[in-house]
């Protein structure tokens, strides 16, 4: 339609109907004005249409609550304006469906006491991966030794919470946690991604190969049948027997290591019994005789 049309319709003047169209532009609402004698102002093809198609579900899915992860990596501010954007375009069903998710789900992306994460150094990094640009690295390993090195940033990933940088580094393709960086330098090399990278599959290969890496300490442990949920919400654990008729359920936990298997029968106390390996029994009495020596000694009279 012509601005003076619409004018007449809204009952403004044209000025503020190109106001207007300004407005909705700069909001990325995909309207504009076409010259000419079939010329006017013209909303994208398919827009509205677009909007419409969203089924209940899938607005639901767009606007649970939660902490915006994005906000580590310098887009704070973005995804609420955004859905606000969405919104303001959704029907009056769809928006009563946006407004009820948003009050009844909540998602949190953190786990317990987990540091802050280096959001100056993430939001540098997004900007080398998006422009290409390598930078300089400084970096605290495990083994809490610095290194400095010159890498290809090519992408970043969240996994609970915590960020990961992918990056090469010479001809290695290597992962940092975004934790333990000390320093992000920019630099004026661009360079080019490796053919055919992509994120996602690289991630997912690479959790694999981690995770396959991980040493692993069996322990089968009996527990009462309430314990059972507990002992599985750290560790990695399996349950062989729910102790319908007993009472007493069977568990399968790996642990990392031997140390950290009599570390945590340990703590359990009397709540556990150790069915195998049977020689951890010994272990577990050995090592709790000796805190007992220990901090008995410290014990006035």
């Amino acid at each position: 339609m012509s601005a003076r049309d619409l004018a007449g319709r809204l009952e403004v003047s044209q000025r503020t109907v190109y106001r207007d169209l300004d407005a909705l532009s700069a909001a990325g609402v995909p309207v504009h004005a076409e010259r000419g004698a079939a010329g006017g102002i013209v909303l994208a093809d398919g827009y509205r249409k677009a909007l419409t198609q969203f089924g209940d579900d899938e607005i639901r899915s767009l606007f649970t609550a939660g902490d915006n992860l994005l906000a580590d990596i310098g887009f704070e501010d973005r995804l609420p304006v955004a859905l606000e954007k969405l919104a303001g375009a959704l029907s009056d069903t769809q928006r009563r469906a946006a407004n009820t998710m948003r009050g009844r789900v909540y998602v949190d992306h953190r786990r317990w006491k987990q540091s802050a994460q280096p959001r100056e150094y993430l939001a540098l990094l997004r900007v080398a991966i998006w422009e290409d640009r390598r930078v300089l690295l400084r970096y605290k390993d495990q083994s809490q030794r610095t290194s400095e090195r010159a890498i290809d940033p090519l992408g970043l990933v969240a996994k609970a919470g915590i960020w990961y940088l992918v990056a090469r580094s010479g001809d290695e393709m290597r992962t940092f946690r975004a934790e333990r960086i000390l320093g992000v330098t920019e630099t004026d090399e661009r360079f080019t991604r490796p053919d055919g990278f992509d994120l996602v599959n690289f991630w997912r290969q690479w959790t694999m190969d981690f995770e396959d890496r991980l040493p692993a300490f069996p322990v089968i442990v009996r527990v009462p049948r309430d314990e059972a949920r507990e002992i599985g919400s750290y560790w990695e654990a399996q349950l062989l027997d729910d102790g319908a008729r007993s009472g007493t359920a069977l568990v399968k936990v790996i642990f990392p290591s031997e140390s950290a298997a009599v570390h945590q029968i340990i703590a359990w106390g009397e709540k556990s019994d150790i069915v195998e390996p049977e020689a951890l029994r010994a272990q577990v009495v050995a090592r709790a005789h000796e805190v007992i020596a220990h901090h008995g000694e410290l014990i006035p009279g």
